[in-house]
C-alpha cells in the first residue's frame, strides 16, 4: 500500500510555513479521546487540561496537566481518558524540514539529520523543560496574535525550543519505541478501514487480506492500539456518521447504509452508545444552529 494512503491527511500549515498550533479539548463523555494517526511532522503538545494516556507505537505514557509529550514523526498514536475526566491540549505541530537549511550546515549536521532520542514525555521539575514550556507558550501566543514579522519570531522560538529537546537528549538519551513490524502492520489495517469503511469488513475479510491469523490480528492490533478491532470500525464508522448528519438531509437509513451498517437500530444503538443522542437528535443540534 503507498505510504502517501496511511498518513493523517489534516494540513498541518502550508508549503511556505509549514507549522500549526493545534488547540484541542476533548469529549469526557466518550473514553477514546484522539483516534490513533499518525503524520509525518513532529508534535510537541503541552497538556492544558485533566490527565489522559498516550498510545505510542504500542507502548503506553500517562499524560497530566503540564506535561510536555514528544511525538515524533510518523509514530502511531492516540489517547484515552476515563469517562467523565476532562482533558484538553495544544500542540505545535511542524515538518521538521522548516529547521533545515538551504546548504548542509553544522547545525544541521550535527542536530538535525537524526531522531532525536528523547524521553515521550519529558522530565518535570527540569530546567531545560522549564525553558521548552516558555518557548513553546511564546510560540502559541504569536501564532494567535499573528502581529508584524510573527513567522519570523516563531521560527526563532522554534530553534530555541529544539535546542532545549536537544540538550535534554543529550543529557538523558532515551531510544525510541519504533514498534516495530507490529505498528507497520496496524498502521496497514487502519488506512485499509479508513478507506473502506463503508464496505463489508469482517475480522475474517481482514485476515485474508492482510494474510494473517484472526487470532494473530485481532492480538496486535488491541496490543498496539489499546482498543478491539471492532471498536475501531464501528468508532471510524459513526464518526463518518456525523459529517454527513451535519450537512445533509439524507435519509438516516440511507446514512447507515452509507457508512457500512446493514441495519439501521444496530447504528442506532451504536451511535447513541458512543455520542449519547440519537442520530435524529444529533442532527437537529446542527438544524437548530
Amino acid at each position: 500500500m503507498n505510504q502517501a494512503q496511511l498518513k493523517e491527511l489534516e494540513p498541518h500549515g502550508s508549503a511556505l510555513f509549514p507549522l500549526r498550533v493545534h488547540e484541542f479539548i476533548s469529549d469526557p463523555t466518550l473514553s477514546e479521546r484522539v483516534a490513533m494517526h499518525w503524520h509525518p511532522e513532529c508534535e510537541l503538545l503541552v497538556v492544558t487540561v485533566g490527565q489522559a494516556s498516550l498510545h505510542l507505537n504500542g507502548a503506553t505514557y500517562a499524560l497530566q496537566q503540564g506535561d510536555i509529550a514528544i511525538i515524533q514523526p510518523d509514530q502511531l498514536h492516540g489517547m484515552t481518558a476515563d469517562v467523565g475526566q476532562p482533558f484538553g491540549f495544544f500542540a505545535v505541530v511542524f515538518d521538521p524540514i522548516f529547521l533545515q537549511s538551504a546548504v548542509p550546515d553544522r547545525i544541521q549536521q550535527e542536530y538535525l539529520n537524526e531522531p532525536l532520542q528523547v524521553a515521550t514525555v519529558l522530565p518535570t521539575n527540569n530546567k531545560l523543560t522549564t525553558q521548552l514550556y516558555h518557548e513553546l507558550l511564546n510560540i502559541r501566543a504569536l501564532y494567535y496574535q499573528q502581529a508584524a514579522a510573527y513567522t519570523l519570531e516563531i521560527k526563532g522560538h522554534l530553534f530555541l525550543a529544539w535546542a532545549d529537546l536537544v540538550q535534554l537528549a543529550t543529557a538523558n538519551q532515551v531510544k525510541q519505541i519504533t514498534g516495530g513490524v507490529a505498528v507497520t502492520e496496524t498502521k496497514a489495517v487502519i488506512a485499509y478501514i479508513q478507506k473502506h469503511y463503508s464496505q463489508p469488513l469482517t475480522l475474517t475479510i481482514l485476515a485474508i487480506h492482510f494474510n494473517l491469523s484472526k487470532s494473530h490480528l485481532c492480538r496486535l492490533f488491541k496490543k498496539t492500539t489499546k482498543m478491539s478491532l471492532t471498536d475501531y470500525i464501528n468508532a471510524t464508522r459513526i464518526n463518518q456518521s456525523t459529517a454527513l448528519l451535519q450537512d445533509s438531509e439524507v435519509a438516516i437509513g440511507t446514512i447507515a447504509g452509507l457508512v457500512g451498517f446493514n441495519n439501521i437500530s444496530y447504528f442506532n444503538k451504536l451511535f447513541q452508545r458512543r455520542m449519547h443522542l440519537t442520530p435524529s437528535e444529533y442532527r437537529q443540534t446542527f438544524i437548530q444552529k
